[in-house]
C-alpha cells in the first residue's frame, strides 16, 4: 500500500511539472519571443499615433501605437488597422515599425514586455515546481511534510522570481539606454 502511495505521489508530481511547463509555454512563449524580436518580422506598421497606457490603478504601463499593419510580402491592399503594444517609446506619425505578431497582437522588439512575460512564466513554473517538490518529498519520506513547508517554499520562490524579474528589468533598461 505504501509503495502505491509513493508511485501515485511521484506520478502526480510529474503531472504537475508537465502541466506547469505546458501552461507557461502556452501562455507566454509566443508573446515573449515576439517581444524579444526573435525571427523575421511578420510585417510593418505605419504609425498613426502613439499614446501612454495606464494600468487599472492609473500607473503608467508603457506606450502603445496605433497604425496600419501590412504583412511581409503583402501589398497596401492587405493593410489593416492594428495596435502595437509596449513600444520603445512614442514614435512620430509615419514611422515604419517592423513588428512580430503573437496571438493577434503586434509587438515591437522591446525588453519591457519580454521581461513581463518571462516573470509570468517563471511564476507559473515556481508554483508547479514547488508543489511537485513537496509531493516528491512526501513520496521519498513516506509521509507528507508539513503544509507550512509548502507555503514557505512557494512564497520564497515567488519572491525570488519577483526580485530577479526586477533585476532583469533594470538591466534591460540600462542596456536599452546604451543601444
Amino acid at each position: 500500500m505504501r509503495t502505491a502511495a509513493r508511485i501515485a505521489a511521484g506520478a502526480l508530481a510529474v503531472a504537475l511539472l508537465a502541466g506547469a511547463a505546458w501552461l507557461a509555454w502556452t501562455l507566454t512563449a509566443e508573446r515573449m519571443s515576439a517581444a524579444m524580436g526573435l525571427g523575421p518580422p511578420d510585417g510593418v506598421v505605419v504609425v498613426e499615433e502613439c499614446y501612454e497606457v495606464s494600468d487599472s490603478e492609473g500607473y503608467s504601463d508603457g506606450t502603445d501605437c496605433k497604425g496600419r499593419f501590412t504583412p511581409a510580402g503583402g501589398g497596401a491592399d492587405r493593410a489593416r488597422p492594428i495596435v502595437v503594444q509596449d513600444t520603445n517609446g512614442k514614435h512620430r506619425a509615419g514611422t515604419l515599425l517592423p513588428v512580430r505578431l503573437a496571438k493577434g497582437v503586434a509587438h515591437e522588439p522591446s525588453a519591457s514586455p519580454a521581461v513581463k512575460y518571462g516573470i509570468a512564466a517563471a511564476m507559473i513554473l515556481v508554483l508547479g515546481t514547488v508543489s511537485a517538490g513537496w509531493l516528491l518529498t512526501a513520496a521519498w519520506r513516506g509521509r507528507a511534510p508539513e503544509g507550512s513547508v509548502l507555503l514557505t517554499s512557494t512564497l520564497v520562490g515567488l519572491m525570488a522570481v519577483a526580485v530577479l524579474g526586477i533585476a532583469a528589468g533594470l538591466l534591460a533598461g540600462i542596456v536599452a539606454l546604451f543601444l
